[in-house]
């Protein structure tokens, strides 16, 4: 028996369940629907993947691959910003301000 069920959408991958015919096939079913029987997990996998993208862009909801490079970015932004800092304070500074004792 194998379940891979999406959370959010109407969409599993299902082997051996109640819900498939008992037929040693992996079905892939959409809104109550088997769309597709395969024996090939990966073809089954590729098909699960590729109707999720169909269904999250259906449903206007962000692309997830999208907002990990927006979180990646602004860390990456951040590191710099405080490397930068802790530059400045290292090089800058100490008796006579910037420049030394004159």
């Amino acid at each position: 028996m194998y379940k891979k069920h999406h959370h959010k959408y109407p969409l599993s991958i299902e082997l051996g369940t109640p819900a498939v015919p008992d037929d040693d096939q992996y079905h892939i079913i959409v809104n109550g629907k088997i769309i597709l029987s395969t024996r090939v997990f990966d073809l089954a996998k590729i098909t699960y993947e590729e109707k999720r993208e169909e269904l999250r862009v259906a449903a206007g909801d962000p692309d997830p691959r999208e907002i990990i490079r927006r979180e990646t970015a602004g860390r990456e932004v951040r590191a710099i910003r405080s490397e930068s800092i802790a530059r400045t304070k290292h090089h800058g500074g100490g008796p006579g301000g910037r420049g030394g004792v004159s």
